[in-house]
């Protein structure tokens, strides 16, 4: 069902620091820089080979669940980012296996939500489900 992990998401107090660290310790690159408003968040994206990715995540309040996560647990994965064949299948094993999803509903996924294996399924890391690129 999973073909590779795309993407690890990294919580961090400062994306400058981070991605700073990032560049002088392990010779990595920013290839693009994101704010998302109704997210909350900023985000900074370093290749770290091939298609493969980290998204650090900092938060822009101190509301939200990514400011949440670092009170509660400090720095580090927050999610990470899974590829699979086919979104709707996997959906459709993960629910028959009792894995709770958030927004997998076919409503929200019409208005563009990711689908996500809740925390509580996956001994405490989120995982987003991603559809391989055609």
């Amino acid at each position: 069902m999973f073909n590779k992990v795309r993407v690890i998401h990294m919580a961090v107090n400062s994306i400058a620091e981070a991605t700073k660290d990032y560049e002088e310790r392990f010779g990595m690159k920013v290839t693009s820089r994101n704010q998302l408003a109704s997210e909350g968040i900023r985000t900074a994206v370093m290749p770290i080979g091939g298609d493969v990715v980290i998204e650090f995540i900092e938060p822009v309040s101190k509301e939200g669940a990514v400011a949440r996560f670092l009170q509660n647990r400090g720095e580090g994965v927050y999610m990470s980012g899974w590829e699979v064949d086919d979104l709707d299948a996997a959906i459709k094993a993960l629910q028959a296996k009792g894995v709770r999803l958030i927004n997998a509903e076919p409503e929200a996924r019409a208005r563009g939500a990711n689908v996500f294996v809740h925390p509580k399924s996956a001994h405490g890391l989120m995982i987003e489900l991603l559809q391989k690129p055609k």
